[in-house]
Parts: structure tokens; C-alpha cells; sequence
């Protein structure tokens, strides 16, 4: 049930890694890949009023797992995107936790 959203990206580049990224990451989480959900979130950056450039970042929601898990998944976006975005680019990768008790799919909670 991993849920990963996307800003500060052009919506092909999130279309070019989804595949092969989901391909990656499913055998790393242990969920199946029709369980992931990739969001595209058009987004602007504004700094003192004037819109500028943005970086990559990747929200990844899902129920808690161990942190070496969270450190892989992480390093394979970033790979993932680096490889679209350049070297020299920032690439931000955060992780919201889900308690299963509050995650409702169909009326039925995961914990």
C-alpha cells in the first residue's frame, strides 16, 4: 500500500521512473506492485514572492517499517531520479508513517 507523491517534477518524469521504481521497490517492501500508488502533484515554489525553480520531492506514506527498509527505498528514488534530474540537483524524500488502525481501504482498517 505504499503511497508515493511527487512535486517539483515535469508529470513525463514521473511517468518515465514509475514502472522500473515500483519493479525495484516491491521486492525491497514487501508489498505486491499493484499495491503502490504513484500521485503526480503539479506544484510552484515561491521564495519572497517570486516564483521560482523547485527540487524533486518524493512523500512516501506507508505502515512503519524497519529503518534500514526506509533507507533503501530511499536511496533507490533518489536513484531513480537522479538519474532524470542530474547530479547537482536536490532530491528530498520524506516518510509519513501510517498506523494501520487509521488506514481504511474498502471500510477495513490495517490494524
Amino acid at each position: 500500500m505504499p503511497h508515493l507523491r511527487f512535486r517539483g517534477l515535469p508529470r513525463e518524469t514521473v511517468k518515465q521512473i514509475s514502472k522500473p521504481l515500483v519493479a525495484t521497490l516491491s521486492p525491497l517492501v514487501a508489498s505486491p506492485a499493484d499495491q503502490f500508488t504513484l500521485e503526480f502533484i503539479p506544484s510552484e515554489f515561491v521564495h519572497q514572492g517570486q516564483v521560482v525553480g523547485g527540487y524533486p520531492i518524493v512523500e512516501v506514506l506507508w505502515l512503519e517499517r524497519p529503518l534500514e527498509i526506509q533507507d533503501k527505498v530511499a536511496e533507490q528514488i533518489t536513484m531513480a531520479l537522479r538519474a532524470q534530474v542530474g547530479a547537482a540537483q536536490d532530491i528530498c524524500v520524506m516518510f509519513t508513517w501510517l498506523n494501520g488502525r487509521q488506514y481504511y481501504e474498502n471500510g477495513s482498517h490495517f490494524g
